[in-house]
């Protein structure tokens, strides 16, 4: 499965999907990399299509809400002051 958009621009990361991203998805592949974790966004319509991905490949992941980043403080979110 290939990435539509960048985790920053705040749209769900499905191939062709323009919604709008409410979840994270943090994962990684540990056959090539041990710590280095990779972001995907995921909306409500692909949130499960894309868990499925990753428990299809037994890659380790997480979901968490996507919050996103406030354009006033740099990138960084409210929270993270």
């Amino acid at each position: 499965m290939a990435l539509g958009v960048e985790a920053a621009s705040g749209i769900c990361s499905a191939r062709e999907c323009t919604n709008a991203a409410i979840y994270r998805i943090d994962w990684r592949n540990p056959a090539i990399h041990h710590a280095r974790t990779k972001t995907w966004l995921a909306c409500e319509e692909h949130l499960s299509y894309l868990e499925n991905y990753f428990k299809y490949r037994s890659f380790p992941f997480d979901v968490s809400a996507f919050v996103a980043p406030d354009k006033d403080s740099g990138g960084e979110s409210s929270h993270d002051h």
